[in-house]
């Protein structure tokens, strides 16, 4: 047997030896939570028992676990994705920058009628609307 549970009301952690509020599993469960928990998810104690859940699937707060509705479960995930983005668009934005600066002190042509600053300076443009959209 297997206990899970927290000893110092912030670690939550499995143990050989019972204590007080821990949750006795069994050392079938214990190996199929681990792996689960290899595979990607994450484990949490939720109505008197111990699972193995996706993390978006879940919140934390007040100190205890709560299952998501589908709706926000699909928004904490088009968070998770704007974030993603807006880190994408962010690095974007600063390997542009260091063109532009190049293209500045280098006056040259992309084509017959756009600039390099020109092309660059478009380029920002739509990331930066993008990225206004992401974080409204």
């Amino acid at each position: 047997m297997k206990y899970y549970g927290t000893k110092n009301n912030k670690d939550y952690g499995f143990y050989l030896e019972n204590f007080e509020n821990a949750i006795e599993i069994t050392d079938e469960y214990w190996e199929k939570l681990l792996e689960e928990q290899n595979n990607g998810k994450i484990i949490i104690p939720y109505e008197n028992n111990v699972i193995a859940v996706n993390e978006n699937e879940y919140s934390f707060e007040n100190g205890k676990w709560n299952k998501l509705s589908t709706e926000e479960v699909q928004t904490k995930q088009l968070k998770i994705q704007n974030a993603i983005r807006e880190k994408e668009i962010l690095n974007k934005l600063y390997e542009i920058d260091k063109k532009r600066i190049r293209a500045i002190a280098e006056p040259a042509l992309k084509d017959e009628n756009t600039t390099w600053l020109e092309y660059y300076n478009s380029q920002i443009t739509e990331l930066r609307k993008e990225l206004a959209e992401i974080t409204k």
